[in-house]
């Protein structure tokens, strides 16, 4: 077969694919919150306050509300209760399983491209669409676009659609401050999502395409 096949799929996320979205999550992203605790191991057992702590996440409401909107799933506000309070006793583990019931995975079936089915295509368009669904500006977006320059501007959604993949296709995210920004002073150059203060380091993913082929990659690995 010529290409890396993933078709269409009504398949749910495991509880275990969950959790590992999380741990994947937290370990990109808390090293540039100075209110998150990068050095906190995320667990099934962890309680949820532990883990709000660990993140620096909503209180429960408005929490609910965006794992909602990150899985694309419809949970009521009385579940999210039952399963986020008292964040003291509830488990990440009840969570996830919570989770895990609803959302299902996301399907890449090839595209066409000159004739031929084309698996790049299929997870370039995908991630397209997603990304527009959550409010994104893709008019311009192509495979040769930065990806930075996206997550500089969309952190949070383009964040999310990689690490809901289940794969890891990013190294590390390290900010540096921008030079002409330098002199501006202590706390306005701590504010990590003024993307005109600080400059996003990814490593060798630098365009979508590189993102596209790294995620295809990892995919070919966990199948192996």
């Amino acid at each position: 077969m010529p290409y890396f096949e993933m078709k269409e799929t009504t398949e749910k996320y495991s509880t275990e694919e969950v959790l590992e979205i999380f741990k994947e999550q937290h370990r990109l992203c808390s090293p540039l919150d100075c209110e998150a605790d990068p050095w906190a191991e995320i667990t099934a057992e962890m309680t949820i306050r532990e883990w709000r702590w660990a993140n620096d996440l909503l209180e429960w409401k408005k929490l609910g509300e965006f794992l909602n909107q990150e899985f694309r799933i419809d949970i009521t506000e009385k579940e999210w209760f039952d399963n986020l309070e008292p964040a003291k006793s509830r488990k990440l583990i009840d969570v996830c399983e919570l989770i895990s019931n609803h959302a299902v995975k996301e399907g890449y079936e090839p595209k066409k491209l000159f004739g031929q089915p084309c698996i790049k295509a299929g997870v370039f368009l995908t991630i397209k669409r997603n990304l527009k669904q959550k409010g994104v500006d893709v008019s311009e977006l192509k495979p040769s676009s930065s990806l930075v320059e996206y997550m500089d501007k969309y952190f949070s959604p383009v964040l999310e659609e990689i690490t809901l993949t289940g794969t890891r296709p990013i190294e590390k995210i390290e900010t540096k401050i921008r030079a002409k920004t330098r002199t501006k002073g202590f706390w306005k150059s701590i504010n990590i999502f003024e993307p005109e203060i600080q400059e996003l380091l990814i490593g060798e993913v630098k365009t979508f395409r590189d993102l596209v082929e790294k995620i295809i990659e990892e995919k070919k690995k966990n199948k192996a």
